[in-house]
């Protein structure tokens, strides 16, 4: 057989992904204060668009922030159980501290002023000590490597070698940026953070100084058998103790309030009137776009090469967002609309009545892909009578009920809430005992499943619960 190499020819389809399309992908996925930004970046870059209906223009809609979205979204699923070190601290990672806004109006967000960074509030106190010049530049480099949750993670050793300054001279100005504000600014990790604070905020508290830096674990474990015997104190001081903790800001970082709050807006209201659904998009503030006419008709006339290429450019460009912006409006109008089909006894009644819902579901009932639904539901918020949602709360797994159908996960995260939170506080409910619960309710489900869901709602197990229980009596 003859090997060679030659040249052939051969017609293929295939999607090819081009500029338009990939701008009109990634208007799927973003929020209303998202596109808001990309028009007002398109009005400064496109020289054909227009922005119309200026006087006509309504005023911002509702801000909620972050914090509060999130509350909202949860409205019933605060937890009002366990009130325990684990419902404050976690070795693993940082909890939201921000705080909730008190000014929702758009306009006066745009127009405060920046907040003072982190590193310039710290960078101001450190001038203001007496410093030699090569200690406040010790102080700037260790400023600078303060990571989010207010850590300095790097090897001290390895950085003074870096900086070729003694190590000695490197802790000793760390101590001093530890004890500026935020309190505890700069240590390792959050046990030193905690110990810092304890030292500075109870210097004469030993045993809270030796719980922090010794049985930190053993207290999130709420161990206090085994932190008894080591201290050798009673476990109802050890509860005493743990509440100072709680005190502390474990994450230093995500205190200080220089920063501006992020804001939310809900891209959908629904509002039932009667026994109908009305949706809105919430859209009406958003810059009307349209096609300047001197350029439109430019486009007519014998311009240069180079001249005509970009105007045409630009004039497709400028079609083409205008289009999507419509797209995906309409996209959202069809999704939100199809949501309520198969929520709609959420919408009537409330989280208890939330059911299993995939993205392939309301893919197959569009017609569309799961991709388009996946995008158009991300950053989207939705506001209800029950509260505000993001868009993908709306999708959850489900567990088979006695009655050969299938309930949600939200639900079933509901119910064992609501059992905990009425259970007996002398005689707490086992993860088999919830189980049995759920039978009556129709619901059949797995201990292993309780227990995973329970460790999801940050519930202890029975023993620990029942064990804090007498702690507080």
């Amino acid at each position: 057989m003859k090997l060679g190499a030659s040249l052939s020819q051969r017609q293929t389809q295939k999607l090819v992904m081009t500029q338009d399309l990939r701008q009109s992908i990634e208007l799927l996925s973003l929020s209303t204060l998202e596109l808001s930004d990309k028009i007002q970046n398109e009005l400064l870059e496109n020289p054909l668009l227009d922005e119309v209906g200026l006087d006509e223009k309504t005023k911002m809609p509702e801000l909620f922030s972050i914090d509060e979205v999130k509350r909202l979204e949860k409205l019933n699923h605060e937890k009002s159980t366990d009130v325990n070190w684990q419902d404050s601290y976690s070795l693993e990672g940082p909890r939201s501290y921000d705080t909730e806004a008190s000014d929702r109006n758009q306009k006066y967000i745009e127009s405060s002023t920046r907040g003072e960074t982190l590193e310039e509030h710290l960078l101001n106190q450190l001038r203001m000590i007496k410093l030699t010049k090569l200690e406040f530049e010790i102080g700037e480099v260790l400023i600078s490597m303060i990571d989010d949750k207010g850590f300095i993670t790097d090897d001290l050793g390895i950085v003074s070698n870096e900086m070729g300054y003694p190590e000695a001279k490197v802790r000793r100005v760390l101590q001093v940026v530890n004890e500026l504000d935020p309190i505890g600014i700069g240590a390792k990790d959050m046990q030193e953070t905690l110990l810092i604070q304890g030292k500075i905020l109870f210097p004469d508290n030993t045993l809270l100084h030796q719980l922090i830096g010794e049985f930190l674990s053993d207290l999130e474990k709420v161990d206090y058998k085994k932190i008894a015997k080591n201290l050798k104190i009673t476990e109802e001081e050890i509860l005493t103790l743990a509440r100072l903790i709680k005190k502390l800001e474990p994450y230093p970082a995500t205190t200080y309030q220089g920063r501006k709050v992020d804001y939310v807006v809900a891209d959908v209201v629904v509002k039932e009137v009667g026994n109908e659904f009305n949706i809105f998009i919430n859209d009406e503030w958003l810059p009307k776009l349209s096609i300047q006419e001197e350029y439109r008709e430019l486009l007519n006339h014998k311009l240069p090469p180079k001249e005509k290429e970009y105007f045409q450019t630009k004039y497709s460009s400028a079609q083409w967002l205008i289009r999507s912006i419509q797209q995906r409006r309409q996209t959202l109008q069809r999704v939100v609309s199809c949501i309520i089909d198969f929520q709609v006894d959420f919408f009537r009644g409330g989280i208890g009545h939330i059911k299993p819902l995939t993205l392939k579901e309301v893919a197959e009932k569009l017609n569309l892909h799961e991709s388009t639904i996946s995008r158009i539901t991300t950053n989207k918020y939705i506001q209800t009578t029950w509260g505000i949602f993001e868009l993908k709360w709306f999708f959850s797994s489900g567990v088979k009920s006695t009655e050969g159908g299938k309930e949600s996960s939200k639900k079933i995260h509901e119910i064992i809430r609501n059992l905990v939170k009425d259970e007996d506080e002398n005689n707490p409910l086992s993860d088999q005992d919830i189980v049995e619960l759920m039978e009556k309710k129709g619901i059949e489900i797995a201990r292993r499943t309780v227990a995973k869901y329970r460790k999801v709602l940050r519930i202890l197990p029975s023993n620990e619960r029942k064990r804090i229980s007498s702690l507080k009596g």
